[in-house]
């Protein structure tokens, strides 16, 4: 009896920190996710693996859903809007398009995916004839 009540407490005390780490992940407050590993791909020539670094991305992006911005935390870091939010299957879906240099065909549109349990996010980004994938994590901050 004393062992059933004594893990009917402890359960729930261990499972606590799961519950309140998924929340941060809805969007309601500020994340900072890190980017980890990412890929370029090409129709005709396939994907292959890219540094972060090379693909000129910052190492983190400060997210805020509820100002609808993403920032890249580096010196001179670009801000970009989120232009769509829906949370569908337990994933935080964020939208937009960037136009980077004007008069220049350089447009991307970008999704980025975080799983609301985890923290882990990926984004996805699609222009003129090429394909990007960067994997990270989040947590909030």
């Amino acid at each position: 009896m004393r062992k059933c009540i004594l893990l009917s407490i402890i359960v729930p005390l261990f499972s606590l920190p799961l519950w309140v780490s998924a929340a941060g992940f809805d969007g309601s407050e500020p994340l900072l996710c890190s980017l980890t590993r990412a890929f370029e791909c090409y129709e005709d020539q396939g994907c292959a693996p890219l540094s972060v670094q090379d693909m000129n991305l910052p190492r983190f992006l400060k997210v805020n859903v509820p100002q609808k911005k993403v920032t890249g935390v580096k010196e001179g870091g670009r801000t970009t809007d989120i232009l769509n939010v829906r949370e569908i299957d337990g994933k935080l879906f964020l939208q937009g398009a960037e136009d980077a240099i004007e008069n220049v065909r350089d447009g991307l549109g970008w999704t980025v995916a975080i799983m609301e349990d985890s923290g882990n996010m990926i984004l996805t980004g699609s222009g003129d004839n090429v394909g990007f994938a960067v994997f990270g994590a989040c947590i909030a901050e």
